[in-house]
């Protein structure tokens, strides 16, 4: 099966997206993503034909291997070559890919995944112009793209996950996306059926991510018994207040920025840089609040920031005082 030839792409395209083809360049340091797209592309041609596999470090590679493993075999097989540690590559490597990109073999699929940095500048662009597909294997930073990460998984798999659910996995796990992954792995095989919140809080609502989230919105409602008992277990079972006071702050800033604005949660996450379920959400607390009690707790929560970070003698005192002080002053 020849390989088709992909047009370069300047941003890049998801690794859900991509397909065989001659050269493949997957760009950006999210381990995860560009092992995803390597086994995406094996598996499409496994389901065509015998695949003859080789895989290359380009730290440690050896002159020549390039060309030998991309020869005809006598069988005819198609051959994927998998290439590793593009930023690190030796010079043995960049000057025989440099040739490899001028004319690709035949029935070849050669996936490459460059790092970051600038090492082999020279290479990445030679491949672009040989027309190589370029897939964006660049960290998921924002919550929306990790919401959507989420939702695919789901989504591929025919389960419904719930937007509450899918935003409660985010909080809980999303600093990590190999956790978060195997998180919706474990959900997918432990569980049947449609997922919601409460399933997500079963299996990850100790995380302290999750955690920091459901105290702050509970007090930014004005629901002090919840938020204080949940802040109190949290930091008897060692829980920092550090990231719990850093998330008040953060609800604080975003009903600041949405209050008394009449305009759709869309066209406010356009100008605020926000995803619109935040926003939303943001607009629906809001109403619990007037521009002076914002001001006054915005002003407290740094105070409280400072303390927690080494002012105070007694951080969890302080983020407890934080806490009742914004539930209080939100109105029911």
């Amino acid at each position: 099966m020849a390989a088709a030839r992909g047009t370069s792409k300047s941003a890049g395209i998801s690794w859900r997206d991509v397909s065989p083809a001659a050269i493949i360049l997957l760009q950006g340091s999210e381990e995860l993503l560009a092992s995803r797209a390597f086994e995406k592309v094996k598996a499409t041609l496994r389901a065509d034909a015998e695949v003859e596999l080789t895989r290359f470090e380009a730290t440690s590679y050896d002159r020549g291997e390039l060309l030998l493993a991309s020869s005809p075999s006598l069988f005819s097989e198609t051959k994927l070559i998998e290439v590793r540690q593009l930023a690190n590559m030796n010079e043995d490597f960049l000057n025989d890919a440099l040739e490899y990109a001028k004319a690709p073999a035949p029935d070849t699929t050669l996936v490459l995944h460059h790092g970051g940095g600038v090492r082999g500048k020279k290479l990445l662009d030679a491949l672009k112009a040989a027309g190589a597909v370029l897939v964006d294997c660049q960290p998921l930073k924002k919550d929306a793209e990790k919401l959507d990460f989420v939702t695919q998984e789901f989504k591929a798999a025919k389960r419904r996950l719930s937007p509450e659910a899918a935003r409660a996995l985010v909080a809980a796990l999303g600093s990590d996306l190999s956790e978060l992954s195997a998180a919706c792995s474990q959900l997918l095989q432990d569980t049947t059926g449609a997922i919601d919140q409460d399933m997500v809080d079963k299996y990850y609502g100790g995380r302290v991510e999750a955690t920091g989230f459901k105290v702050a919105d509970a007090a930014m409602m004005g629901r002090a018994d919840v938020a204080l008992s949940t802040l109190r277990h949290a930091l008897a079972t060692g829980t920092d207040p550090v990231p719990i006071v850093a998330t008040l702050a953060m609800k604080l800033r975003q009903v600041a920025k949405v209050a008394g604005v009449r305009k759709s949660a869309g066209q406010l996450a356009s100008e605020l840089g926000m995803p619109p379920w935040q926003v939303q959400q943001a607009q629906e607390q809001a109403r619990y609040w007037s521009a002076d009690d914002l001001g006054r707790c915005i002003r407290l929560v740094a105070e409280a920031d400072a303390q927690v970070k080494g002012a105070s003698r007694d951080p969890e005192y302080a983020v407890e005082r934080a806490v009742t002080q914004i539930a209080l002053a939100a109105r029911r």
